[in-house]
């Protein structure tokens, strides 16, 4: 495929027969993956290992989508993306702008998320980026948010984990719905506190509340 562009300075390196990278001067690489039938994959940016465009997909090869590969050759040695901030620098940016501090790790997101995974996969969670201006209101699962695997837990600015399982039995188009509520507030401090993980609980939600960032 590249052999029909101009990589200017960049230097090509065909990881495997499915993942090519150019990498370009100032730290900046261009992943170009494909999937086994190698007529269709996706392809994003990188800056300092750090992803800093959208991630975009292709469904064949052909001279519109050579042409959009060698634009955004020509733009990232144009200099275009040099001064573009990694996720790492946009989070720091916003910690010092509001004054945070630091309550978790990676290491801590990883054994809270991993464990509830194995645990209680179907607890109600929520939570707010620094990205965010806005909370959420309401609760959903880990499975069902389709997102949740690809967040970076480092801008995680807050967490909610819901005490209570709410199932929901149909008895009937007559017949009320009967609601049964499984109280997991017991495996849920356990959690906590098995992998001290600093919490507050949230008496109005009946939630524990983890922190990433607080002032």
């Amino acid at each position: 495929m590249f052999e029909k562009l101009n990589p200017r300075s960049a230097e090509i390196i065909k990881q495997s027969s499915t993942v090519y990278n150019l990498k370009c001067k100032g730290n900046i690489e261009f992943l170009l993956c494909s999937h086994e039938n190698n007529c269709s994959g996706w392809y994003y940016i990188l800056k300092n290992n750090e992803q800093i465009s959208h991630t975009y997909h292709y469904y064949e090869i052909n001279d519109i989508f050579l042409k959009n590969l060698q634009r955004i050759i020509d733009d990232i040695e144009s200099g275009k993306y040099n001064n573009k901030k990694t996720p790492s620098e946009k989070i720091r940016l916003i910690v010092e702008e509001r004054g945070l501090y630091s309550l978790m790790n990676n290491t801590k997101w990883k054994e809270l998320i991993t464990a509830i995974k194995e645990k209680i996969p179907d607890i109600p969670i929520k939570y707010k980026t620094l990205f965010e201006e806005e909370s959420p209101t309401y609760y959903w699962t880990m499975a069902g948010d389709e997102y949740f695997e690809y967040l970076n837990m480092t801008s995680v600015e807050w967490f909610k984990i819901s005490c209570e399982i709410k199932e929901i039995k149909h008895r009937g188009r007559l017949i009320e719905d009967k609601v049964i509520i499984y109280d997991k507030r017991a495996e849920i401090y356990e959690i906590l506190k098995n992998f001290n993980i600093p919490y507050e609980y949230d008496e109005i939600e009946n939630a524990f509340v983890v922190y990433g960032y607080k002032s």
